[in-house]
């Protein structure tokens, strides 16, 4: 009964977050302008966090900031988000989704921001128009809205791209391994 009442519990909890995994507005520039201010609240974070990061960002090709939502109910997870690349030899800014999926042991509701450093512009154009980013990840957080603490670690298979994780709220307990989707968002670049 318990394990039911878990399970059903992480479920409507999935589909609810699941619903916040996209930016908020009813114009295209309206999500754009949320995606920038969840960027730069998001940096602001990571700084405050690792100061050390404000040079690596300043003097990397470009760098993504995205925001996702997951779940993972014992072997199986899955997640979507937003969030946008910006090139820093010209300030191009190029608006994202992306979508995970994983196989692993764990529990986990989480929402979290992920700050993706490019230090080689090649690698950061094949990611814009590729954008696949397979890994090994492990965590172990548990985090309210309020308090809690988060630690993550991501071992990427590209060693030109510094991944960092910041957990905003959730609760995770796994290790698994997945793959990582990202592609352009249509709505809200310019073509």
């Amino acid at each position: 009964m318990r394990v039911c009442l878990m399970v059903v519990s992480v479920v409507i909890l999935a589909t609810f977050m699941s619903a916040c995994a996209r930016p908020k507005g009813e114009t295209p520039q309206q999500k754009r302008d949320f995606v920038l201010r969840m960027k730069d609240r998001t940096l602001e974070d990571l700084y405050a966090a690792k100061p050390f990061t404000r040079d690596m960002v300043k003097n990397a090709a470009g760098y993504g900031v995205f925001s996702n939502i997951n779940t993972q109910l014992l072997v199986l997870g899955s997640g979507s988000g937003y969030g946008v690349i910006v090139d820093n030899a010209n300030g191009k800014t190029t608006y994202m989704k992306m979508a995970e999926g994983g196989v692993g042991l764990g529990v986990a509701v989480t929402d979290f921001r992920e700050v993706i450093i490019f230090n080689n512009p090649a690698v950061m154009r094949q990611f814009i128009s590729s954008g696949w980013d397979f890994g090994v990840q492990g965590d172990a957080v548990l985090k309210s809205r309020t308090e809690g603490a988060a630690a993550s670690g991501e071992v990427p298979f590209q060693t030109d791209i510094v991944i960092y994780q910041l957990t905003k709220q959730g609760i995770a307990l796994r290790t698994n391994v997945g793959a990582e989707k990202y592609w352009i968002d249509s709505e809200l670049n310019y073509y």
